[in-house]
């Protein structure tokens, strides 16, 4: 009889061990899938679930045109013993060049001040730097919409006093429009190049998935002009020959397509 009661108090303990067994196994196998799926899914970071086919194809767009505005720096460097005289004359100066300048048709918003600088100079003496003047430096950006005017407004700047013109930089006004044309163009090369690229490799293009293009105009060359006794202010009698030439305008555009 008393064996029979203790068999009976085993059972539920055997019951619950075995209920733990199967837990503990079935928390081993989801933590052993858990982490297998975590290691496949780290592996798999950043790359794609299947290889997309795709095509570059580049073209090149190329638009010239006649500049039609031009761009000038006109400075003038003052050198006084005091701040205030320096300041003065140049100032001075500078106007009647300014003045000069609007008589050939250069509206107020063509004019803009670029840089004004104050400066001491420095000499030694007793064994150190000691200041013994200031120089007084102001520069004016020129806005030229008349290109026939530019040489007349070169010799005028340097009969009126200005030591220092150059950055002359021959624009198109409206360039963004030509940048269209061009990109149009460069885009137009693109795709009959995949287009014929395509046909030899016997695929079919698909959809664009990517679009780049960039500028790739060379840089404008400006030229700069010595202001001397013999030349243009120092009492010369003929303007500096002046030519604009041609802007050319270029645009690459590369396309890549989805190959079918």
């Amino acid at each position: 009889m008393e064996e029979a009661t203790n068999n009976c108090q085993r059972k539920p303990h055997l019951v619950v061990g075995v209920f733990l067994i199967l837990v503990l196994i079935a928390l081993t196998v989801f933590l052993a899938m858990e982490t297998r799926n975590a290691i496949k899914k780290f592996d798999y970071i950043g790359k794609a679930e299947t290889m997309q086919n795709t095509i570059s194809i580049s073209g090149e767009g190329k638009v010239t045109a006649v500049p039609d505005v031009a761009n000038i720096s006109i400075g003038l460097t003052t050198e006084k013993g005091k701040v205030a005289e320096a300041q003065a004359e140049n100032t001075k100066i500078m106007n009647e060049i300014i003045a000069a300048i609007k008589q050939y048709g250069v509206g107020e918003k063509d004019v803009k001040t670029a840089s004004y600088n104050i400066n001491p100079k420095y000499s030694w003496l007793n064994g150190k730097n000691e200041i013994n003047g200031y120089t007084v430096y102001q520069s004016v950006d020129i806005k030229v919409r008349d290109l026939k005017k530019i040489s007349e407004i070169i010799k005028t700047a340097g009969e009126k006093g200005a030591n220092q013109v150059g950055s002359l930089v021959f624009r198109v006004d409206k360039e963004e429009q030509l940048k269209e044309q061009a990109r149009s163009i460069a885009i137009d090369e693109a795709k009959k190049k995949a287009e014929t690229l395509a046909k030899q490799l016997g695929v079919k293009l698909g959809k664009v998935v990517n679009f780049i293009e960039y500028e790739t105009s060379p840089s404008y060359s400006p030229k700069y002009y010595a202001v001397g006794a013999d030349g243009m202010g120092g009492g010369g009698e003929s303007s500096p020959s002046i030519e604009a030439g041609e802007n050319e305008i270029k645009m690459q555009a590369t396309i890549v397509y989805e190959i079918l």
